[in-house]
């Protein structure tokens, strides 16, 4: 039996040209008539986010005297709802703030419906003293907030929004 075939001036073993024949005609026969998608999810293994209700959380301070100062206690605001045990983060955005000379922020932060001792942040619009944090246990909180500033003195009317970011390490 013969065990290899001389093509021009080379000598190829007939198991090569076997293979080397099997593979063309499978890749010349595969012609792709469908997909396979197979979907996932992978879930975090910590509980879920906190959440702050309503979010966005929109105050208003109405119209204030060029120069004035005053103090506004909004109340109760909001709702905060920990899963878990967090870090949250108040931080006033200085770049906001800039049509008051001072600025103060007092977050109070209660267990909902106990007339306990709050867990407070007091945000300034000093570089110092725009962002604190607060270690919170799992549960559902009221937000309180109170405002003392005085607005620099203008010519013409200024408008704006002051800005405080909610977050926690995730």
């Amino acid at each position: 039996m013969r065990r290899s075939i001389k093509i021009g001036s080379k000598t190829v073993p007939l198991w090569l040209l076997f293979i080397v024949s099997l593979v063309v005609t499978v890749c010349a026969a595969s012609v792709i008539f469908g997909v396979v998608n197979i979907g996932y999810r992978i879930t975090p293994t910590t509980p879920e986010a906190p959440t702050m209700s309503p979010d966005p959380l929109n105050l208003d301070l109405g119209d204030i005297p060029s120069g004035t100062s005053d103090v506004k206690d909004f109340g109760k605001v909001a709702t905060l709802t920990l899963p878990a045990g967090y870090e949250v983060t108040f931080t006033l955005d200085l770049a906001t703030s800039g049509d008051f000379t001072t600025f103060d922020v007092w977050i109070h932060v209660y267990e909902a419906g106990a007339d306990g001792v709050p867990t407070a942040a007091l945000l300034k619009n000093q570089e110092l003293w725009n962002s604190e944090s607060l270690v919170l246990a799992a549960g559902v909180y009221d937000v309180q907030v109170k405002i003392s500033y005085t607005a620099v003195s203008v010519t013409s009317e200024t408008t704006g929004s002051v800005l405080i970011d909610v977050s926690y390490p995730g």
